[in-house]
């Protein structure tokens, strides 16, 4: 008899843990699983991922698309008064609407499938009322480094106790384990770690697939570049950092271009900031693609440049597609990912200038460069989907 499995998210739009939600849905046992999938924001448009949850599982959206665009709305607009009161009243109802309707939903699919055996909270959304649904066990993955997301000591704190809430807690790495069980000695014992699964085959072959190309990104995809690809977000990716560390490397003699791919809130910006540094014609910002692949596989090098991460998605989808990393080693994965610098180049956050350097040094070195190609392969083998998902599918068991 399949297990009843409830799978919690916040989106569907383009990110980072939303691939990998996507290729868990898509490797976990359709024989062993009954799976529905409740994703918070329905984004309309947005949702570009909704096409690849696999046939056969159930998918609730809670909250519509006209509530996200009027609470986005006030937000834009905290600085005035009136629109920070509705925005705050916004949340408030917003907040009080997911807990209601996450248990109706929650009704509906043990109404239809039997009892609620695992709930799987994908990225902590739920963990202010967990204690309100009802299932036998309760999982929380955590994608990021808690202090550094959370800043303050008291968000910290009732981060904590929102935890405990849970059963079992699942870092995405090692150093993201010790750091939540040096934080919070209660959850010792609750804590287990699970890389990101990634599927090689399908990376590879969208690596090789120009054809949502346009004929002008086919002309970008011939030229000389090395590539950034994240959430255009200033605080956490450290734009600035990169930016003006690669504008060094140009005054140093880099030619290379900087192709930026994704999207975000922050992208005016760095727009702001590429013109600023009189760069417009050095650095692209491509866009948002559902297919980073293509670009990672015909750049020379890939760079990366955040304040904090929980273990970054794209270090390693770099490495599949062969591309030397040179990372800020910002809590927490990318030490770990590059082994302490033996996989790719790391650099103190916020130094552009050693930021400049290493890319000085990898372009201008081929040998270095080749060094490190060497050294990748081995290394991403661990990321594997057929062998992580083995280790997802231990964790929902336990």
């Amino acid at each position: 008899m399949r297990k009843n499995l409830v799978i919690r998210s916040g989106s569907l739009r383009m990110g980072g843990l939303e691939r990998v939600l996507i290729e868990m849905l898509q490797n976990l046992d359709k024989n062993r699983y009954n799976i529905s999938l409740i994703i918070e924001d329905d984004s309309g448009k947005e949702n570009v991922f909704l096409d690849q949850v696999p046939k056969g599982i159930d998918i609730y959206f809670l909250k519509p698309e006209d509530l996200i665009a009027k609470t986005h709305y006030h937000r834009e607009r905290k600085k005035n008064l009136y629109h920070k009161f509705m925005y705050n009243l916004l949340m408030s109802k917003e907040h009080s609407f997911v807990i209601r309707r996450t248990q109706e939903v929650l009704q509906e699919i043990e109404k239809r499938y039997g009892e609620i055996e695992v709930f799987l909270d994908y990225d902590w959304g739920a963990r202010r009322y967990v204690e309100k649904l009802k299932a036998k066990r309760k999982i929380v993955w955590i994608h990021n480094s808690v202090p550094k997301l959370l800043k303050k000591e008291s968000k910290i704190v009732r981060f904590g106790k929102n935890l405990a809430k849970y059963d079992t807690v699942v870092a995405i790495c090692d150093d993201m384990k010790k750091e939540l069980e040096d934080i919070y000695p209660y959850l010792k014992g609750h804590v287990e770690r699970v890389y990101n699964p990634f599927n090689f085959k399908r990376i590879l072959d969208l690596a090789e697939d120009k054809m949502g190309l346009t004929e002008n990104q086919k002309t970008l995809l011939e030229d000389d570049y090395i590539i950034a690809v994240s959430r255009l977000d200033t605080v956490q990716k450290d734009y600035a950092t990169l930016i003006k560390g690669y504008s060094l490397a140009q005054e140093s003699g880099v030619k290379e271009k900087l192709y930026i791919v994704g999207d975000g809130p922050d992208r005016k910006e760095i727009e702001s900031l590429i013109k600023e540094s009189r760069l417009e014609d050095k650095i692209i910002l491509i866009g948002k693609t559902t297919n980073p692949y293509v670009w990672m596989k015909n750049s020379k090098l890939f760079v990366h440049s955040s304040n904090y991460e929980g273990l970054p998605t794209v270090l390693i989808e770099a490495m599949i597609c062969g591309k030397v990393v040179i990372s800020s080693n910002c809590p927490t994965g990318p030490y770990e990912i590059l082994k302490g610098g033996q996989c790719g180049v790391l650099f103190p956050v916020g130094d552009y200038k050693a930021l400049s350097s290493g890319l000085q040094n990898l372009l201008n070195n081929s040998l270095e460069l080749e060094k490190y190609e060497k050294t990748i392969e081995e290394r991403v083998l661990e990321f594997r989907s057929d062998i992580v998902i083995k280790e997802y599918e231990s964790i929902i068991e336990s």
